[in-house]
């Protein structure tokens, strides 16, 4: 016997091997709109999710008649957002897929959690980021050689490989997989969607141990890259090449929850509800509980909820899925775990265009350890740094030419930017301070002075809890905004000084300044980028953004645009007709208080300010900019918290949820 590749189609490939001779099948097949590999026909491009999942059954319907009567298919699968107008839908893919192939004839052994401890960071704000992946364990029948004693918890961090763009699980994930089955001489392991050839290399491996089995691996492979990369890897001489074969195949059908299931319906906070249950009868329950008139009025339109189940079965992964008919979508799937074994709590919201369910990331990120956040500024240079500016219509780039003012710590205050062709100077917010981009604004109530904890809500009345005045009805209802002292009092400083933050200074002009005066633009020299620390920083994975300092929700503004808009009598067409023509198919959106809605950028400040002829503290709020330090290590706020969640108790995993949508 021998390693053998078989390239070509995965279904042509699987109809050349003789029925029951696999006895491990290891896989992870192209992910549903992930990569487009460049052939034809291939699996991962359809355009539905239901056709994906019905070509997959499809494909592994061939593969179990391949399988022995004791085999074992070790299925490892990603899952895919929904990208749509509104709120993303997480579209439980894996465990769809493995509830039609259960229909399909398969047995479902085991879903393993592997966390990944090196996971890709992420930067959503809305969401958990995503940490781990499953690995669905299928058998022909019950018995066979699957060992069931083991947790189905593992951590194995994802592997560097050197071929780009490719995507690959790590031979560590194969060798556990092995690990989990009883293997003998002369056994046969499959990879239908081979790859880079991980699992050949491992069972090659296997083979050259000391305590060696004679195991053999069987390679199917479409790509001609990965053909290649196979045989360099694991040095397969016996390369078959298969012609491509005709198959039916449809998309499957899903389900929505069965009627028979009686609601229960959870009522207990407007703002969201944490329910976790030991049984798949009450989970579905409470699910068709979420799906009634009741539960849906009884809690505010920005609410936020979290079901989950100790004692889950398929069913619970696969009808999850199905509340996105009914009006909501699923942000995640958490794993939570005590070492041996996990259970899911499903994040969903209401898909509503017209608000933002609240989560409250802040309170739940990862705090740094202490080394991490001191970070010796003085010691650092900025100089040549990149400039990324994402305030405007189209993303620019720039590079800092001067530091012009320093924190106490040696942070850059104060810097000047060089664009193509101009200059400016720009306000850098200390990356301790991030917090005041989102929660640095307070809004009072115009009447009574107190501070209100919520912004314009659209769905319902908007009243001041401590004295019952209801708000943005009109120019008297607007609620006061008032900026932080300390962002006041530095832009005070900063014009004291001439330094104007944002100001605007052409390149000709500044080289003039710099040849004729020693000014603060006198030392400004031409930079090569590439050899700056600041450019190196860059390689690092930081650099400067240019952004609004301020992020205030859109519905809020629109309605304080239509508040002064009406108080001066305009009409949206007067606004658009006394602004330039490009503005034509964008001022209405400035109005709109759904998904449809758009912020004016700061540079459209300045134009509605002269049409409005107000200088209003709101509109001097959404012209300001800031430079704000991003890097790929977390920040100084702590790290955004993964779905996969251990060591937590029950009551203090009720306590941690709750702080999503709870502001604290």
């Amino acid at each position: 016997m021998k390693d053998i590749i078989l390239h070509g189609d995965v279904y042509a490939c699987l109809e050349q091997l003789e029925n029951n001779s696999i006895a491990v099948a290891i896989t992870s097949p192209p992910y549903w709109k992930q990569r487009d590999y460049g052939f034809e026909g291939q699996i991962g491009q359809e355009n539905t999710p239901e056709e994906y999942i019905g070509k997959l059954v499809t494909v592994f319907n061939k593969l179990r008649q391949k399988l022995r009567e004791d085999g074992v298919f070790f299925l490892n699968i990603g899952d895919k957002y929904l990208s749509r107008y509104g709120k993303s839908h997480l579209l439980q893919i894996p465990y769809r897929l493995a509830y039609h192939m259960v229909k399909d004839g398969w047995y479902l052994e085991d879903v393993i959690c592997w966390f990944k401890p090196n996971h890709m960071p992420s930067s959503v704000k809305d969401r958990f980021t995503n940490t781990y992946e499953p690995v669905l364990v299928f058998t022909k029948n019950k018995k066979n050689i699957y060992k069931k004693s083991l947790s189905n918890v593992i951590k194995i961090p994802l592997q560097q490989t050197p071929w780009k763009h490719t995507a690959i699980f790590p031979e560590k994930l194969v060798e556990e997989m092995l690990n989990r089955v009883d293997i003998n001489d002369g056994d046969l392991i499959l990879d239908p969607f081979a790859g880079t050839g991980t699992v050949a290399a491992v069972v090659k491996r296997i083979r050259n141990s000391l305590l060696s089995k004679k195991v053999f691996s069987i390679m199917i492979e479409k790509g001609n890259m990965f053909i290649d990369i196979i045989k360099e890897r694991v040095n397969i001489k016996d390369i078959r090449k298969v012609n491509d074969v005709r198959y039916e195949w449809s998309p499957v059908k899903e389900e929505k929850l069965p009627l028979d299931i009686e609601p229960k319906e959870i009522l207990t906070d407007k703002c969201g509800e944490v329910f976790i249950t030991d049984t798949s009868s009450e989970f579905l329950s409470a699910l068709k509980g979420a799906t009634t008139e009741k539960f849906k009025t009884f809690h505010n339109e920005d609410a936020l909820y979290f079901f989950g189940v100790k004692k889950w079965t398929l069913q619970d992964l696969y009808y999850i899925h199905s509340i996105f008919y009914e009006g909501y979508v699923l942000r995640n799937m958490l794993v939570i775990s005590n070492e041996r074994r996990w259970y899911p709590v499903f994040m969903f919201a209401k898909d509503s265009t017209s608000v933002e369910y609240k989560f409250y990331l802040d309170n739940v990120r990862t705090q740094l350890k202490t080394e991490e956040k001191n970070r010796n500024w003085w010691n650092e240079s900025f100089i040549g740094m990149k400039v990324r500016d994402i305030s405007g219509k189209k993303s620019k780039e720039g590079k800092i030419v001067k530091i012009v003012k320093k924190y106490e710590d040696g942070f850059p205050k104060v810097v000047v930017v060089q664009w193509n062709g101009y200059a400016s100077i720009e306000f850098v917010l200390h990356p301790s301070k991030d917090a005041l981009i989102m929660e640095g604004l307070i809004f009072k109530c115009p009447k009574c002075g107190n501070k209100l904890e919520e912004l314009y809500n659209p769905t319902r009345e908007n009243i001041c809890p401590s004295c019952g005045t209801i708000l943005w009805k009109d120019i008297k209802t607007i609620p006061i905004v008032e900026e932080p002292e300390e962002i006041v009092e530095e832009i005070k400083k900063l014009k004291n000084v001439n330094y104007n933050v944002g100001e605007v200074i052409k390149i000709e002009e500044f080289e003039e300044r710099r040849k004729k005066t020693k000014s603060k633009f006198a030392e400004l020299e031409r930079i090569n980028w590439g050899a700056s620390p600041g450019a190196r920083k860059l390689m690092l994975g930081e650099y400067f953004t240019k952004m609004r300092l301020y992020k205030i929700d859109q519905p809020t503004i629109a309605q304080y645009l239509t508040i002064l808009r009406k108080h001066k009598g305009l009409s949206i067409q007067d606004i658009i007709d006394k602004l330039p023509k490009s503005y034509k198919h964008t001022v209405g959106h400035w109005f709109r208080k759904d998904f449809g809605g758009s912020v004016l950028i700061p540079t459209d400040v300045p134009l509605l300010k002269k049409i409005l002829e107000t200088n209003d503290t709101m509109l001097d709020v959404l012209e300001r900019t800031v430079l704000k330090f991003q890097t790929v290590k977390a920040t100084i706020k702590g790290k955004n918290p993964g779905d996969f969640i251990e060591g937590l108790s029950d009551e203090d995993l009720v306590g941690y949820l709750k702080k999503l949508y709870v502001l604290s």
